[in-house]
Formats: C-alpha cells, sequence, structure tokens
C-alpha cells in the first residue's frame, strides 16, 4: 500500500511540477526529460536514502513505470542486488541497461561478470563487443585489457592472460616507460609469470608492484611461492603477508569488500604454507 501510494504521489508531482503534462504525452526518447526524471527520481529521490533502504526501490520503480527506457534506472535497481550476490535478480536489470545504453553499461556488466559473477568467458564478450564501441576505455580504474587479462587468468589461458596484461600496461603508458603502471597490474602479471613458471619475470614483476605498495598481501605472498619454487627462502615473506592480511591490507579495489578478486589470498592460505615452512 506504502508503495503504491507513493508510485502514485511520484506519478502525480512529475505530472503537475516537472512537465505539467499528462503521462501519455511524456516524450521518453527526449534526453531533457530523462535527465529530469533521473535527477528527481535517483539524485533527489533513491539516493537521499542508499541502496538498503525500502524506498529504493520505491523510487526507481516510479521511475521505470514513466519511462521505462531510461538505462540508469535499471542499472540501480540492481545494484542492491549486486552488493548481496543476489545475481539472479541483478543480471535481468543489468542486461535491460545495457539493452538501453550499450555504450555506458556494457563495460560496467563486464566488470560485474569478472570481478562478482565469474562469468569469465561472458565477461570476455562483453569486454570485446564494448571496446569495438569505445578502443582502450577503461571502468573502474582499469582498462578493458586488464579485466580481460583477469579473466584468462582465472580460464587458466595463460598466454591470452599474459598479452592483455601488457596490453593494459602499453595503454596506461602509452609507451612511455617513465610512467608509472598501476600496481594491480603488476601484481597480476607477476602471478601469471608464476604461473607459466617463468619466476625470474614473475619476481620482477612482484617486486616491483611492492615497490609501490610494499603491504599488499598477495604480492608478498606469490613472490614468496615464487621464492620457493626457486630455491630462496620464503618463510620470511609469508610472515609478512600474514601480517598484511592481520592488519587488513587488501588491493584497495572499491568492490573488494563485496567479492574477491581473482586469485586473491586469504589468511587460511597463508597459514597453510607457513605450516609447511616449518
Amino acid at each position: 500500500m506504502v508503495k503504491s501510494s507513493l508510485l502514485f504521489l511520484s506519478l502525480l508531482y512529475f505530472q503537475i511540477i516537472c512537465l505539467g503534462q499528462n503521462p501519455k504525452t511524456i516524450d521518453c526518447s527526449s534526453k531533457q526529460v530523462q535527465d529530469s526524471l533521473v535527477e528527481h527520481y535517483i539524485d533527489n529521490g533513491a539516493g537521499k536514502f542508499g541502496y538498503n533502504h525500502p524506498k529504493w526501490h520505491v523510487y526507481l520503480d516510479s521511475l521505470i513505470s514513466i519511462c521505462p527506457n531510461i538505462a540508469r534506472a535499471y542499472q540501480q535497481k540492481a545494484l542492491p542486488y549486486i552488493k548481496s550476490g543476489d545475481y539472479g535478480s541483478a543480471f535481468p536489470l543489468e542486461d535491460k541497461a545495457v539493452q538501453y545504453d550499450p555504450e555506458r553499461w556494457l563495460s560496467y556488466r563486464a566488470f560485474l561478470k569478472c570481478i562478482f559473477s565469474k562469468d569469465y568467458k561472458g565477461a570476455i564478450i562483453d569486454f570485446d563487443q564494448a571496446q569495438k564501441i569505445a578502443p582502450n576505455n577503461f571502468e573502474m580504474d582499469h582498462s578493458y585489457s586488464f579485466y580481460k587479462g583477469l579473466c584468462y587468468l582465472e580460464l587458466k589461458n595463460l598466454k591470452k592472460a599474459e598479452r592483455n596484461l601488457l596490453d593494459d600496461i602499453q595503454i596506461q603508458t602509452k609507451g612511455d616507460t617513465a610512467k608509472n603502471v598501476h600496481y594491480n597490474t603488476l601484481l597480476y602479471c607477476g602471478i601469471v609469470y608464476y604461473e607459466m613458471k617463468q619466476y625470474k619475470k614473475a619476481e620482477a614483476y612482484l617486486k616491483k608492484c611492492l615497490s609501490q605498495f610494499s603491504q599488499l598481501p598477495d604480492a608478498n605472498f606469490y613472490l614468496a611461492m615464487t621464492f620457493k619454487a626457486t630455491g630462496k627462502e620464503y618463510k620470511s615473506r609469508l610472515e609478512i603477508t600474514k601480517k598484511m592480511l592481520e592488519e587488513g591490507y587488501k588491493q584497495n579495489e572499491d568492490n573488494e569488500i563485496y567479492s574477491n578478486y581473482p586469485h586473491q589470498i586469504t589468511l587460511y592460505e597463508v597459514i597453510q604454507e607457513l605450516e609447511k615452512a616449518k
């Protein structure tokens, strides 16, 4: 009852205050109309409550009922489902967002498939399509090639993982070797070379990563594993890893509180390796 009443009032508000017209005559193809709706129902509506509040869905349902072709409404409605791991409810909404605005939301859906739902093949398909729309573009602070590298790593196609991560480095530096590369790109390059048993390259990339972020547990762990594989002393590096995890250090990616990143290590794994090192 509360939801339907708020929906009616929202519709009435928009008719009288925003457009002064019957909802049947609203031009949902107009960017001006869409922007006004988004401002009212998302920026000044749902956004004031947060995605865990019941009114979040009420505002978004109201918006969709007025103009069902606004991509951001579906993306925002999917947000609480994504954060809670209810991907069955989230992705049909994400699909709608992509349907109405693929240029903006296709790469975002690819990111969600890579990091959240672990649909690595689906993520690669989406990123390939997104690259056709906007080559060398970024999503959530990383290039499409970065995420494709992670997907191929998880699919155990290490040559393609290597190629995409090196492409990511090229995109970041534009050929200028003096430019810094994101430490997580260096981390995953190190992991790929570790998995390929190219230990000299693995060590070089992991050390370069740690020169930027010495507390990064994953880089310390895979450097320890590289040392172990090459017969070097590695227990002290595992102890550093354990200490960093206990102090709360992570990859510093915005969404890792909701989902682990590929090959991201746990305290349990480190303790297991320390037991073996005794």
